[in-house]
């Protein structure tokens, strides 16, 4: 298990399930600024978009999207050598997208919930793409081109 997939798996996965409990929630509470998982759901949310080029074959760039809610949507776009990409998202009709183009480039995307959509795309050698998606209705898609490419696809109910 690399560190991308250890950091999901051990702390931002429970951390979703920790923000959606009630007891850690504070609307209705005078002078709390923390929104109800209802006025959460009715805000729609800018898309997070984030766009990376590393300067030279020295340089990588780390992106972590997280996201609770529903119909969120969340692009990674990375150019350059040992870039990271996550996204995780929790909720219903997420949209997660991830383009990579360089060497030994990782994606990596994880969804807990329904009908969310997941794609990555990789262009160049030694890339490697993992999609963990949890609950029902998910549709995920991944390309690759270029050699010594690793791909990991797994859905659970």
């Amino acid at each position: 298990m690399n560190q991308v997939q250890w950091i999901a798996r051990s702390a931002l996965l429970p951390l979703f399930a920790a923000l959606t409990s009630p007891f850690l929630q504070a609307a209705g509470h005078q002078g709390s600024l923390d929104l109800a998982p209802s006025e959460l759901a009715a805000a729609p949310l800018p898309p997070g978009t984030l766009s990376q080029t590393a300067a030279s074959l020295t340089a990588a760039n780390l992106a972590h999207i997280a996201q609770v809610g529903d119909r969120l949507i969340a692009t990674l776009v990375q150019d350059g050598y040992a870039q990271e990409a996550l996204i995780l998202q929790s909720g219903y009709g997420h949209e997660a997208a991830i383009e990579q183009h360089g060497i030994y480039n990782q994606g990596s995307i994880i969804q807990n919930g329904a009908d969310n959509q997941a794609r990555i795309e990789q262009f160049g050698a030694a890339n490697s793409a993992l999609i963990e998606q949890t609950g029902t209705g998910h549709r995920s898609r991944v390309t690759q081109n270029g050699q010594g490419l690793d791909l990991v696809v797994r859905q659970y109910r």
